[in-house]
């Protein structure tokens, strides 16, 4: 009798192990929590951006109810074609983290460590150079549709930019203004931050000779034209900043690099 008590309680306890040792496994591989939570951080980038086109998309106007949508005009063919509305319309931004992807900010320290202080007295006005190295950089020369001064290498780059945007969209090359170069002050509404239009090598471009407003996050649909140029030929488009300043272009840090290796600095 002790015997067969003994036995039974044996049973008992040894229950629990034999039921981890033999209880089945969940099907499926393991799922790596760390590779999860990446793909849902990629997911909501995907889904950002694609918000951010169909807002692009519902703000353009609806074409006429016996008409298909107007198409974008092709390279060299006239603004009016299709009946495009133009090249000054405003469009949302799509996308902002996409702009300027593979160029970097060109640090005020690298541009001063050249020219030093662009002007003894810097505010919220034009001043004129008082750097030596900086005015002797500086040039004023037409580019095309504006007259524009920067330093030598950023024109030659600027000149070249809209020579291709007057070869492939000619309208919009004859619309194009500008609203400013060189310009010794400080960033708008900055009690010390330096502009890199202080230093030659930033412009502010617009189409026709409006103004889009600052950090709308809106811009002209010639500016997104444009913009594609100046990325090739390595320039910031300033659409892509914190504060959306879209008529705004400046020089990379990888370009201006390659001045300086080139001795055109």
């Amino acid at each position: 009798m002790r015997l067969a008590l003994f036995a039974l309680a044996l049973a008992v306890l040894a229950a629990p192990l034999v039921w981890r040792v033999s209880a089945p496994r969940p099907a499926g591989p393991v799922v790596d929590t760390v590779v999860l939570a990446e793909r849902v951080a990629m997911l909501e980038v995907e889904v950002e951006t694609l918000r951010d086109r169909l807002e692009t998309l519902r703000s353009r106007p609806a074409p006429p109810a016996d008409q298909g949508a107007a198409p974008l005009p092709a390279p060299g063919a006239p603004s009016g074609a299709g009946d495009f509305s133009g090249f000054g319309d405003l469009m949302l931004l799509s996308a902002r983290r996409e702009i300027n992807k593979g160029l970097t900010l060109l640090g005020i320290r690298d541009l001063e460590a050249v020219f030093g202080q662009p002007s003894a007295e810097l505010g919220q006005t034009c001043a004129q150079p008082t750097s030596q190295r900086l005015a002797g950089a500086l040039e004023t020369r037409d580019v095309g549709p504006f007259r524009a001064r920067l330093v030598k290498p950023a024109l030659d780059s600027l000149e070249q930019v809209l020579a291709r945007v007057a070869e492939d969209y000619p309208d919009l090359y004859a619309e194009l203004r500008t609203y400013g170069g060189f310009c010794a002050r400080l960033i708008r509404g900055s009690a010390d931050q330096i502009s890199r239009h202080a230093f030659g090598v930033a412009v502010d471009v617009s189409v026709g000779g409006s103004i889009d407003p600052m950090g709308d996050g809106k811009t002209q649909f010639g500016l997104i034209v444009l913009s594609d140029y100046f990325t090739e030929a390595g320039w910031i488009w300033g659409a892509g900043f914190g504060r959306e300043d879209s008529m705004h272009f400046e020089v990379s840090a990888e370009l201006f690099r390659r001045w300086r290796d080139e001795g055109l600095i």
